[in-house]
């Protein structure tokens, strides 16, 4: 627990390290969520895989949690960013301003996002079978949001390695355009059914709307977009607030 601890400080320190440059690039953020699921495979393998008894099922649990990983990279995204969401409009609420409030807390959230799902694996193949049925429940939609179409079947979840440039315009939210269309595969509905009920889940706050406003005028642009597509218009989301709110605090 000790070595989960202080590596989710130094997971919150490379979030710093994000969060001060204005002109940070989408490979950060890449990092910056492997390194996440890196911590939650290292810490729940520290603190479970002993516990297993036998080699064939702590090979199991290690190949579980790599693809575990892969399924649930994109739904993890989202909602360590919905985390971030909220905890600005905590500190809104509480009238605290701090110059460092979204990555670190968007790449520790991940990190026990992943450590959670890794948990309730340890759990099911140490004996409580029923946990697969919870297990097949979160994971279907993920599964098919993950893998949207032919072009998501890659073994890394993410290829954000380059710049994104231009980052897009920041726009305000208007309506919810999400939702389920008949020309869109199974895995594309499935992402308009996930963004059409965590849109209004979005707080008032202002990193919070410029991510949600311009990722809306992303999903009307590009409807049809894959999880690959869906993860490089959230981050250039996420960096194009960014650098529109460092710019005001530096103005």
């Amino acid at each position: 627990m000790n070595y989960f601890l202080l590596m989710l400080l130094l997971l919150g320190g490379f979030g710093v390290s994000v969060e001060i440059n204005p002109y940070s690039q989408a490979w950060q953020l890449l990092s910056g969520f492997h390194l996440a699921g890196l911590v939650a495979i290292t810490g729940v393998s520290l603190t479970y895989l002993k516990k297993l008894p036998t080699r064939r099922k702590r090979y199991l649990f290690v190949l579980l949690q790599c693809i575990a990983f892969r399924i649930a990279y994109f739904p993890v995204v989202v909602f360590s960013a919905t985390v971030s969401c909220y905890f600005e409009l905590c500190l809104s609420f509480l009238k605290i301003d701090l110059p460092i409030n979204i990555f670190p807390i968007m790449f520790i959230s991940a990190a026990i996002l992943f450590s959670v799902i890794h948990w309730i694996l340890f759990l099911a193949i140490n004996g409580k079978a029923s946990l697969y049925a919870l297990l097949i429940l979160l994971g279907s939609p993920a599964l098919l949001i993950s893998f949207a179409d032919k072009d998501d079947l890659t073994f890394l979840p993410d290829n954000n390695w380059a710049d994104i440039a231009p980052l897009p315009q920041i726009t305000l939210p208007q309506a919810n355009p999400y939702g389920i269309t008949s020309t869109h595969s199974a895995g594309q509905n499935m992402i308009g059914i996930a963004g059409k009920v965590l849109y209004d889940c979005i707080p008032n706050a202002p990193w919070s709307q410029a991510v949600q406003g311009t990722l809306e005028q992303a999903y009307r642009n590009h409807p049809n977009g894959n999880a690959h597509d869906q993860l490089r218009y959230h981050y250039a989301a996420f960096l194009a607030a960014h650098r529109q709110l460092s710019s005001r605090e530096s103005s």
